[in-house]
C-alpha cells in the first residue's frame, strides 16, 4: 500500500506498526503539507461489525480531546473498503518500544511520565472518556519529553457502556480489578491502569503476571501489589504507585493534582500545612483560636471583632510615634548646628545632641519651634490610612493569585472564590468592614470545600495571604461561636 492515496489527499508514506484489525501508517498530508499518522482499519471484508464501529469511536473519543498531553486527531473518513484515522504524528517511541531498546527509564524520567499521564487522564476524564486501555503501548514520548496518550479504539463515553455484558476489553497485565469483575469500567480504572504501567516502567515487568489469563486476572484480585526494590526510586514515586494499585477504586488518587500531592516530599508539603483541626478553620486562619485561648488564659476575652481592630490601632499609633520620632531628631539636627558654628568642626553630631545643656538658653528655642511644624498633620492623616490601603491590596494580590490557580483546577471555585475577594476588597476600600469580611470568609470556604474534595489546591504564598488577611479582618456576626 506504500504511496496509495486515500480520499485523494493522505499518501502513504510507510508503515509504523500493526495491532489489533488495524494498522497505523506515516502518511503525507498532501494539501496541508505536512505529516501525519493514519491508523487504516483493515479490509472490511469478513471483520465483525463491532471492529467498525470501535473504530469509528475512537475517532469520535479523540476528536473531543484537545489536550498537549492526547495525540490530536485531524479526520477520519473511508476509502474503498478501508475507514482510516488521521492523527498527529508523534516521532518518538512508545513506551513498550522505550523499554525494550533503551532499558529502564530513570525515576526522574518516570515521575515525570507519571506527572504527564495524569494530566492526559484528567482531560479525558473532565470530556466524560474512559479509555480503558492504558498501557505502554499508547503512550508516546516525543523527542522533546512531552507524553502524548493514544488509541481511544475502546474508549467509552463515561455511564455509556459499548460492550456486551461479560466482554473485558484491555490487556489483561493492565486491567483493574472491578474490571475482573465484569462491573464497567470508570476513570478509576484507568488510574489502575497507570499504576500498572508506572510499575512496569520502575521494575520490567507489569506487577501482575502468570502463565495464563485467569492467573493474571486473579492476582489483580486478591494478590497485594509487589513492591518496588530499586534504591534510586524515591519514597514518594513508589508511593504513588502502591496507591495506584488500590484494590478499592475510592482508594487511588483520582486527579493529576492527587498525582502530584502524592509526589511532593514530605518536608515540601509541610509548608502547605495550613488547614486547622476545625472544618470551618481553613487555609491559614487558625489564629482566631490561639487569640482565644490566650484571653481565656487572662480572665478577658476580647471579641473576635474588636481584636483585629485594636491590632490595626496598635499598629498606626507605633507608626505615627515613629514618624514623630524621625522629624524631631532631623529638625533637631537641622537647627542646632548655626547655633554651634563657632564650636569644633570635629564633632558636630555630639555638639547638636548636647547642644541644649551647654549653650545659652536662647539657643535651643528656634531648634524646638521648627520641629513643631511638620509633626502633626502631614504624619498622621496618611499614617492612618495605611493599614486599611494594605489590607484592601492584600485582598487583590490575593484573588489574582487564586484566580490564577483556575487553570489547573477541576472546579469552579477558585473563580468564584476570586471575584468574592475583589467585591471584599472593593467593599473595605468603601469603610464597609462587614461586607468585605462576608465576602473574604464565603470566598475561604468554597475554596475550603473544593479542596476537601480534591478538586483545588492552595499554595504557600495563598496560605499564607489568607493568614494575614484573617488576622486583620473580623469574622461576620453569624461566624462567631461565643
Amino acid at each position: 500500500m506504500n504511496g496509495e492515496v486515500l480520499a485523494g489527499r493522505y499518501r502513504l508514506v510507510s508503515l509504523l506498526g500493526r495491532g489489533g484489525a488495524g494498522e497505523v501508517w506515516q502518511a503525507e498530508d498532501t494539501v496541508l503539507a505536512r505529516q501525519v499518522a493514519v491508523k487504516l482499519l483493515r479490509s472490511l471484508d469478513g471483520d465483525p461489525m463491532d471492529a467498525v464501529q470501535r473504530f469509528q469511536a475512537e475517532a469520535q473519543a479523540a476528536a473531543r480531546l484537545s489536550h498537549p498531553n492526547v495525540v490530536a486527531t485531524y479526520d477520519v473518513g473511508a476509502a474503498g473498503d478501508h475507514v482510516f484515522l488521521v492523527m498527529e504524528l508523534v516521532q518518538g517511541p512508545d513506551l513498550q518500544k522505550l523499554m525494550r531498546t533503551a532499558g529502564l527509564p530513570t525515576a526522574e524520567l518516570v515521575t515525570d511520565i507519571a506527572i504527564q499521564g495524569a494530566r492526559a487522564l484528567d482531560a479525558a476524564h473532565e470530556a466524560g472518556i474512559v479509555h480503558r486501555d492504558v498501557k505502554p503501548g499508547n503512550l508516546l514520548l516525543a523527542p522533546d519529553g512531552t507524553l502524548k496518550m493514544t488509541d481511544f479504539g475502546i474508549a467509552k463515553r463515561a455511564g455509556n457502556e459499548t460492550t456486551g455484558l461479560g466482554v473485558l476489553l484491555g490487556t489483561a497485565s493492565y486491567v483493574s480489578p472491578e474490571q475482573v469483575r465484569g462491573e464497567p469500567a470508570t476513570p478509576a480504572s484507568d488510574w489502575y491502569s497507570f499504576g500498572c504501567v508506572l510499575h512496569e516502567l520502575l521494575t520490567g515487568t507489569p506487577p501482575f503476571t502468570g502463565p495464563t489469563v485467569d492467573v493474571v486476572m486473579r492476582q489483580h484480585l486478591d494478590v497485594p501489589p509487589p513492591p518496588i526494590t530499586r534504591t534510586d526510586v524515591p519514597a514518594e514515586l513508589s508511593n504513588l504507585v502502591t496507591h495506584l494499585l488500590a484494590k478499592n477504586p475510592a482508594d487511588r488518587p483520582s486527579s493529576s493534582a492527587d498525582v502530584a500531592a502524592l509526589l511532593t516530599p514530605a518536608s515540601q508539603t509541610q509548608v502547605l500545612a495550613f488547614t486547622p483541626p476545625a472544618a470551618e478553620d481553613v487555609l491559614g486562619v487558625g489564629k482566631w483560636e490561639d487569640d482565644d485561648e490566650q484571653a481565656a488564659t487572662s480572665g478577658h476575652r476580647a471579641s473576635r471583632r474588636a481584636l483585629p481592630l485594636a491590632k490595626i490601632g496598635v499598629a498606626a499609633a507605633v507608626v505615627v510615634v515613629g514618624v514623630i520620632a524621625a522629624l524631631l531628631l532631623r529638625a533637631g539636627v537641622a537647627t542646632d548646628p548655626p547655633a554651634q558654628a563657632g564650636g569644633t568642626p570635629s564633632a558636630p553630631v555630639v555638639k547638636a545632641t548636647s547642644a541644649p545643656k551647654t549653650t545659652p538658653e536662647s539657643k535651643p528655642t528656634p531648634s524646638k519651634t521648627p520641629s513643631k511644624k511638620p509633626t502633626p498633620k502631614p504624619t498622621t492623616k496618611p499614617t492612618q490610612q495605611n493599614p486599611q490601603a494594605a489590607l484592601v491590596q492584600n485582598l487583590r494580590t490575593l484573588a489574582a493569585q487564586v484566580r490564577a490557580t483556575q487553570q489547573g483546577s477541576r472546579s469552579k471555585a477558585p473563580r468564584d472564590a476570586a471575584q468574592q475577594l475583589d467585591r471584599a476588597a472593593e467593599a473595605l476600600d468603601h469603610g464597609d468592614t462587614d461586607a468585605a469580611a462576608r465576602n473574604f470568609y464565603a470566598a475561604r470556604q468554597r475554596l475550603f470545600e473544593a479542596q476537601q474534595h480534591h478538586r483545588w489546591q492552595a499554595t504557600p504564598q495563598i496560605a499564607a495571604l489568607f493568614q494575614t488577611v484573617g488576622q486583620a479582618l473580623p469574622r461576620p456576626d453569624h461566624d462567631n461561636n461565643e
